[in-house]
């Protein structure tokens, strides 16, 4: 499967951008109009930025829709090489000292957000030092087989969304191991409290601040940022103390926002963030 994957993004990712770029140029609006992902996109865009004009909307969702194809090509040439490549390809790190522990004598918790590749993001660390990490399933059972044994390389350990998954997680930072996590999407009833994102309700995902309450280790806020004329960047960022409060997912949210506002179009927005609501409607997209 790997070569299948590689034969996918035989370009370089430079190039593949390129063409993305100018294949964007000119492609209409009401083309796009008519992909649902696109119009989840814009839907999830009109709620964080509220201030923005109907035409400043769609031309916001446009370039996010085109970074989000840049993301899933940057996901597919990760999945075909080596992590020795995705270090090449990665051209600069924000705030390094922040992770870098040379003989990795503390347990480490990374909570991720979903800017670009989160696989890139997650090739790099797992480079860096050995970790257990929040998984879940593929419906695709032999592309899941495949992404599973993927992310294991280097000594890592995927555990699944779930009580199981979390006493792993618990342990492993027990022995002083790193954990990361993908904190921004919306968790399974039980894994999460309800907060807000972008001054509106939503269900998220609480693990990375409970654990850093329960177990006094570090944690970081990490992702994937790409800078035309110079290429891909890791970023850390050491969160406000607040994060190990009850309040803990609060500040973890407002966090990530301040991070997404910098460059709004590399985030995920396609992902249907507010899905799961408290009151009526329970589900703003089939509004």
């Amino acid at each position: 499967m790997k070569i299948i994957f590689y034969i996918f993004t035989i370009f370089p990712l430079g190039l593949a951008f390129y063409i993305l770029d100018a294949v964007f140029k000119v492609i209409p609006i009401y083309i796009l109009r008519l992909l649902p992902s696109f119009r989840v996109t814009k839907k999830n865009l009109s709620i964080a930025f509220r201030s923005l004009s109907v035409h400043e909307l769609d031309l916001l969702a446009k370039k996010s829709y085109k970074e989000t194809l840049k993301s899933f090509y940057e996901t597919l040439y990760t999945w075909s090489r080596s992590s020795k490549k995705i270090i090449y390809e990665t051209k600069k790190i924000n705030n390094r000292f922040l992770f870098h522990n040379p003989n990795q004598e503390s347990g480490l918790i990374i909570f991720a957000l979903h800017n670009r590749s989160i696989d890139f993001l997650l090739r790099w660390l797992s480079s860096q030092r050995p970790n257990t990490t929040l998984y879940k399933k593929i419906k695709l059972r032999p592309i899941n087989k495949f992404v599973k044994k993927f992310r294991e390389e280097g000594n890592c350990k995927m555990v699944e969304t779930g009580i199981g998954g979390v006493k792993s997680i618990l342990h492993s930072l027990e022995r002083n191991q790193m954990t990361c996590m993908a904190s921004d999407q919306v968790p399974a009833d039980g894994l999460g409290v309800y907060s807000t994102f972008f001054g509106h309700e939503c269900y998220s995902f609480s693990l990375a601040p409970k654990l850093a309450r329960k177990s006094n280790k570090k944690i970081l806020m990490s992702y994937l940022s790409y800078e035309n004329g110079l290429g891909h960047i890791i970023n850390f960022k050491k969160p406000d103390k607040k994060i190990y409060t009850n309040n803990g997912v609060d500040i973890m949210n407002l966090e990530m926002e301040n991070e997404i506002k910098k460059s709004p179009e590399e985030y995920s927005w396609e992902y249907k963030k507010f899905r799961k609501l408290s009151q009526e409607p329970k589900d703003i997209y089939k509004i």
